[in-house]
């Protein structure tokens, strides 16, 4: 006891000695001069007591020091692309904890050479903008911006370089704010390289008008943009490319080795605001610089019912392939150029031009089972194309600042396809186990679509506030076709004719205009009065001639032919939409929303020279407009969105006669259908932790069409003797019809350590599908129709895993797999359909480079695909797909590559497919460029100044063809500062 006094006294004096040295808790955030958060700011203390301690700030911005000892310290508050700030605080003698008001850092005027970065905030969010910095994903010297994007989490690069983050397809790029190539993706991925880019950003994006006004509706494009380096804007890059091989299939295969070769050039310059871009390429190993929309005849009959030919009941197939889906064998020449300048104060200018000349040899073989209950056939078919297609593409931007309220964007466009086709095919039809029909035929065919476009954009401020914005719209578009099917029956009658010339004209001309007026209403809200006024209108004319079977043709230079009024058609129409719209916005620093209502009156009038049928169609729908964006902070944002659209049918599902061009299955539109109505909902949640660097990107959507068109499949005996035509056919007819629905969700996880050399990640997407369609019988012996309803439920769900090793100069690998469920329940039940109607795919991918000995590359892509689920009957599948080369590279600054490649290698790269309605299953199989090697020579040419390029001021106005806003706001709307 006697020592427990003074024991006790000690250990009082040493807690209180303790809890004084323990100091205070100090607080506070770092901002930047808009008041946003700036995450990962680096704050470094050190006091009077001589202490120091650096802290990273949050998400939020915020930093804490838990224990700061003594009364006086400073503070040293720095970040990338800020200026670096030094602060001294004196706190009274106590230990109370103290919240320091908030501190903001100016943007930096320029940007430093020459300085290592040691650390960088990879990911911000932007309201409709995921932005990953370039330098936080290190990639090999000279590697393509390809190389960078496949390493940026929550973002997809398809074995055929196409590009899909958060669920959607990129379907433009745009460097620093411009189209890049009219907007071709891979024209830019596959050739710029990474070194010179800053930030890729990947934006929805609403249109020009949308980026000026801020009021953003309906559904947003996903688009890419990259930035330049600053310390890059001025200088060039070069690179040729030059190989040769040939190709290794085994003997036993039968096919002749051919020479593989490929040449390609690219070169960028830049030169401030002056970038100018050449691209040029020849293959025929399957590579094509360019991508080029195909055309299409008029409107969006688009999504068909479970049930017609050429609507599967199970929706498209998403097999989650890590294998290139890339079919047949393409000869391709291509050449490129883009240009961008800045003349004078006022007028930026951008375009480009692109051809190609690709010639593609397809060999396939189809097996399509039709079930019906009273007419089952199956029909074998061997086919040989070759497609010669031309493609030109032009577009110019002229972009007019000539103050701060006035702003003019004028796009001129100009586009030309043409395909020359011959298609050579052996079919045999069996009906009951037995050959009803076989015939050998060859057709040959040419098209040519031009296509202009003319686009005009105006925004005006007015004062206080308030904002005028007028689009316009224009285009014309012309498509020739010639078609010469010739059939040579060597079984059975035939049903159609069997030598036919059909020509067909068709002609499209649209207008269209949007106009926005803006009223403020208070500091934080307007009003947006708009009206869009949209009509497009269709000339189709289709003449058909026949072969004269008969030997009764008068005429010396028509011997041959003679017209066919049962085939041939002239049908015009014209579609005509009135949109009237009133919108509110409210926009404060962390959230904006939008509320509106529309009415929208669309007429589809159609009419018929020939035989003076005429049509009429109108249509009402009131449509409301919601949308709501929350941003938590710079690494958390929250989004939903709806909107309507209508939609015409094309000119196939309008057209008032039956086309026989195909003789088993004929097609017969419909003058009467209706336009149909879309509505759109989504729902957005964007997470990044600078702390971890996790991202966890979820989407979902929802998709509901009133009116649509789908498909009705006719079944024809044998002997139909109403109209022989039709004796032994599959008619496909068209129709509205109500039930559609579709749900799609996604989400990413990624979590990366040490640094981002290793990276986990987690991927999902699942879609279930309500589809409609119509199936008829025609009985053998009365003629009735028995036609029923279709219901075709389609659950579609591809979990996957992949996990990624980045170590510099060492090695850059990831191995991914999924497995891809494909469940279709349909209410018109059979054995066929019954017994596919599970299917699921398992994936397995392993690709990466090793890099050893300084300069050596060792490369390896491996896909593996295994289907389950099939029936026994059908020949699935199952290939192992490897490519390999070794590279080395040398010379100054590493300018020259050499590289032996080899494709193939297990010579397994053969497509299949499959698709499966309620009335038919078809399998197909396509032939893909195979086992082939390839030796190629690359040398590299490049010079960059330090200098960063004058920044032209933007004279008030965001940058129209940016597609970025970071505040929400608009010209004639509210700035929140």
């Amino acid at each position: 006891m006697r020592y427990f006094l003074p024991l006790l006294c000690l250990l009082l004096l040493t807690i209180t000695y303790a809890h004084a040295q323990s100091g205070r808790e100090v607080d506070g955030t770092v901002l930047d001069s808009t008041k946003l958060a700036i995450p990962g700011a680096s704050v470094k203390i050190k006091t009077d007591k001589g202490d120091s301690l650096t802290v990273v700030a949050d998400g939020a911005g915020k930093f804490v020091f838990p224990s700061v000892t003594g009364t006086k310290f400073s503070l040293t508050i720095s970040s990338i692309g800020y200026q670096s700030l030094l602060r001294h605080y004196t706190l009274d003698n106590d230990t109370k904890p103290a919240v320091l008001a908030p501190i903001i850092l100016k943007s930096a005027p320029n940007t430093l050479t020459g300085v290592t970065i040691v650390g960088v905030n990879p990911v911000t969010l932007k309201e409709d903008t995921v932005e990953y910095k370039a330098s936080a994903y290190k990639v090999r010297e000279n590697a393509p911006v390809e190389d960078l994007i496949k390493k940026l989490p929550g973002v997809d690069v398809d074995v055929n370089g196409n590009i899909t983050t958060q669920g959607k397809q990129v379907t433009k790029v745009r460097i620093n704010g411009k189209d890049f190539m009219g907007g071709d993706v891979q024209s830019a991925t596959k050739n710029l390289p990474a070194d010179v880019v800053e930030n890729i950003q990947m934006i929805d994006d609403y249109g020009d008008q949308a980026n000026l006004t801020g009021v953003k509706t309906g559904e947003p494009d996903k688009i890419m943009n990259i930035t330049i380096r600053k310390d890059k804007n001025y200088g060039y890059f070069g690179q040729a490319t030059a190989g040769d091989g040939e190709d290794a299939l085994p003997q036993s295969q039968g096919t002749a080795d051919q020479n593989r070769y490929l040449g390609t050039l690219n070169s960028f310059r830049f030169n401030g605001d002056q970038q100018m871009a050449l691209l040029g390429s020849i293959n025929n190993t399957n590579v094509n610089t360019f991508s080029f929309n195909p055309t299409s005849g008029g409107g969006g009959g688009g999504l068909g019912g479970g049930g017609g030919r050429g609507n599967a009941g199970r929706a498209a197939q998403n097999t989650g392939s890590l294998i290139t889906t890339q079919n047949g064998i393409t000869d391709a020449h291509s050449i490129g150029a883009n240009f961008r300048d800045q003349w004078g104060k006022s007028l930026s200018v951008y375009g480009s031009y692109s051809f190609a000349d690709n010639d593609v040899s397809t060999t396939s073989t189809n097996l399509q089972q039709n079930t019906s209950p009273s007419n089952p056939s199956t029909n074998n078919q061997l086919s040989n194309e070759v497609d010669k297609n031309i493609n030109h593409r032009f577009t110019w931007n002229m972009e007019y600042k000539p103050d701060t309220i006035n702003y003019l964007k004028v796009t001129p466009t100009f586009s030309y396809a043409s395909t020359n086709t011959n298609d050579q095919e052996n079919v045999q039809y069996i009906r009951n186990g037995a050959v009803s029909e076989a015939y050998t035929s060859t057709s040959t065919g040419n098209s040519s679509a031009p296509t202009y476009g003319f686009i005009a954009l105006f925004n005006h401020r007015f004062p206080h506030r308030r904002n005028l914005s007028i689009n316009v719209n224009l285009s014309s578009s012309v498509s020739n076709q010639f078609q010469n099917p010739v059939y040579n029956y060597t079984q059975g009658t035939p049903t159609a004719p069997t030598d036919q010339m059909i020509n067909t004209y068709s002609r499209t001309n649209s207008v269209g205009t949007t106009l926005s007026y803006l009223e403020p209403l208070g500091k934080f809200s307007y009003l947006e009065f708009n009206y869009a006024f949209n009509r497009s209108i269709t000339y189709n004319e289709k003449e058909t001639d026949v072969r004269d079977t008969t030997g009764t043709s008068t005429t010396p230079y028509m011997t041959a032919f003679f017209p066919d009024s049962a085939l041939s058609t002239n049908y015009n129409y014209t579609f005509t939409t009135n949109r009237f719209g009133l919108n509110f916005r409210y926009v404060q620093k962390k959230y904006n929303y939008t509320l509106g209502v529309a009415a929208l009156p669309s007429v589809l009038d159609g009419y018929s020279p020939l035989t003076g049928l005429s049509t009429h169609v109108s249509t009402f729908n009131i449509i409301p407009t919601a949308r709501y964006v929350y941003n938590f902070s710079r690494s958390q944002a929250f989004s939903l969105n709806y909107n309507g659209s209508s939609s015409q049918p094309s000119f196939t599902q309008l057209q008032p006669t039956t086309d026989f061009s195909n003789a088993l299955y004929p097609v017969e539109g419909n003058p009467n259908l209706k336009p149909q109505f879309t509505n759109n909902f989504s729902i957005r949640y964007n997470q990044f932790s600078f702390a971890t660097g996790n991202i966890l990107f979820a989407n979902v959507s929802f998709q509901q069409i009133n009116n649509q068109v789908v498909t009705n499949s006719i079944t024809y005996p044998r002997k139909y003797i109403p109209d022989t035509r039709f004796s032994n056919t599959i008619l496909t007819e068209y129709t509205n019809a109500n039930g559609y629905y579709n749900i799609t969700g996604n989400f990413t996880y990624a979590k990366p350590w040490d640094n981002r050399k290793f990276t986990l990640m987690f991927t999902g997407v699942i879609n279930y599908s309500n589809s409609i369609g119509y199936l008829t019988d025609i009985d053998s012996t009365t003629f009735a129709a028995n036609k029923v309803e279709n219901i075709a439920k389609n659950l579609q769900f591809t979990p996957g895993m992949r996990f990624r090793v980045d170590i510099t100069d060492v090695i850059d690998a990831q191995f991914l797999t999924n497995y891809a469920i494909n469940r279709t329940d349909n209410s018109v039940n059979n054995s066929l359909t019954n017994g596919t109607s599970n299917i699921r795919t398992w994936n397995l991918a392993l690709n990466g480079k090793n890099y050893f000995f300084t300069d050596w590359t060792f490369s390896y892509d491996y896909g593996k695909a295994i289907n389950y689920g099939y029936a026994s009957t059908v020949k699935v599948t199952n290939p192992n797909v490897l490519n390999v080369y070794l590279e080395r590279r040398f010379l100054k600054d590493h300018r020259a590559t050499i590289r032996l490649s080899a494709f193939d290698l297990f010579n397994q790269n053969t497509g299949f497919s499959s698709s499966s309605t309620p009335s038919s299953f078809t399998e197909t199989h396509v032939n893909r460029l195979s086992r082939y090697y390839l030796a190629t020579f690359t040398l590299r040419l490049q010079k960059f100044a330090g200098k960063a390029p004058t920044q032209n001021p933007d004279r008030g106005f965001r940058n129209g063809g940016g597609g970025r806003r970071d505040d929400g706001g608009g010209p004639g709307g509210p700035n929140v500062n």
